[in-house]
């Protein structure tokens, strides 16, 4: 069961405040010596996120306030460190969140961050039907930018998802975007410190438990840009294996070679001597233990992030590629000059426009058609035809 997911945000405001209150942490207190707490912006799983007032500098900061728990400390000081080495990136041309300092606060660990805007999960439930494709553009390039340079350094994040995706500033740079949260993420050679990404957006390795490695990033890319595109999680559930049911449903099975490698297939899974393929998914009756979601897709054929930005669905994007070497120069109050993300021009008929853009995503191999039912039918043929540019999800 993945309802302690460490990665799991918890909306409630006041159990968030609660907290703070009985820890002394409140509204007006100073935080270290020069952080003056204004406001709560919510929990994650290994901390709290607050809006302070930097005193010194006299601007406004995001204090993440990492949970003083014995049994989360290994992920504190691994979000720590991974901050620590994003500083050889340049944070507005790589797209990552900036650190601008770390500091003690009785017990606590807090984290000084640039204070951003709105996560793409709020932004995309102010829209009806989803998002335009010339705002979808923009945003996962700048994500596959994101993941290109983790890449160039060896760190995983291991919780991409709309929630961790924020906008920078939506009046003066919109869809400038960055991506947050790295509390699950890890170094490529090394081991995750707990269980990484979320429900919904765990990558087919990580559920069968197989080795596995920065690929997983480009699988929760792949269903973070669908949900831009539908308007809704293409495959929301409270248990891995409601969402491993939506996905045969809609995709199709895992193909054998897959499934023959996962240690906990059979958790889900019965081996059959008759029928087309070796394994057939379990009913709700037949299942021995709280389900994991094992969804497919070969990780070796996973795109890689400079690929996602060669591709023609970006050609109206003019900008050089990537540069691997982007280690910053100078002071850490020198601001790089942000090039403006372009954009193409809006459509009369949005969802034909989608459609046309998507279908050109197709399958390295194949097409892959799907029968879908009733009125979900059109929404699901974009949906999935977006995925297909993502080889391997539709990779049986």
């Amino acid at each position: 069961m993945d309802h302690g997911d460490p990665s799991d945000r918890v909306e409630s405001t006041t159990d968030t405040m609660d907290y703070l209150l009985r820890h002394n942490i409140t509204k007006g207190c100073l935080l270290g010596e020069c952080h003056l707490l204004v406001d709560n912006l919510g929990e994650g799983g290994f901390g709290f996120v607050t809006r302070c007032f930097n005193i010194e500098k006299c601007k406004m900061e995001a204090v993440k306030i990492l949970k003083s728990n014995p049994d989360l400390l290994c992920q504190a000081r691994n979000e720590l460190t991974i901050l620590k080495q994003l500083r050889c990136l340049n944070p507005d041309t790589c797209n990552v969140v900036k650190l601008n300092d770390v500091f003690c606060h009785k017990d606590y660990i807090c984290l000084a961050l640039e204070l951003l805007d709105q996560d793409l999960l709020d932004y995309v439930g102010e829209r009806q039907g989803g998002l335009p494709m010339s705002e979808i553009r923009p945003i996962i390039h700048q994500l596959a930018t994101a993941l290109y340079h983790l890449s160039s350094i060896g760190i995983v994040h291991a919780d991409i998802k709309p929630e961790n995706v924020m906008l920078v500033d939506r009046s003066r740079q919109p869809l400038k975007v960055k991506l947050i949260d790295f509390g699950l993420a890890y170094p490529v050679h090394g081991k995750p410190c707990a269980v990484v990404q979320t429900v919904g957006y765990r990558a087919p390795e990580v559920m069968l438990d197989i080795p596995f490695d920065e690929a997983i990033d480009m699988w929760s890319l792949g269903v973070t840009a669908a949900e831009l595109a539908a308007g809704f999680h293409p495959y929301a559930g409270n248990k891995d294996y409601d969402v491993l049911s939506l996905i045969i449903k809609y995709q199709g099975q895992p193909r054998d070679g897959l499934l023959d490698c996962g240690k906990k297939t059979g958790c889900y899974f019965n081996r059959q001597t008759n029928g087309q393929q070796r394994w057939r998914f379990k009913t709700p009756q037949e299942l021995d233990m709280l389900p994991k979601l094992m969804d497919h897709g070969d990780p070796n054929d996973r795109i890689k992030p400079l690929e996602v930005l060669q591709h023609p669905f970006f050609s109206h994007i003019r900008q050089r590629p990537p540069v691997v070497n982007c280690i910053r120069t100078g002071t850490d109050s020198e601001t790089p000059e942000v090039s403006p993300q372009s954009m193409s021009p809006s459509s009369t008929d949005r969802q034909k426009q989608a459609s046309a853009i998507l279908v050109r995503f197709a399958n390295r191999e194949q097409n892959i058609m799907f029968q879908l039912e009733m009125a979900k039918v059109h929404v699901f043929s974009v949906l999935f035809s977006f995925f297909s540019f993502f080889p391997h999800v539709m990779t049986f």
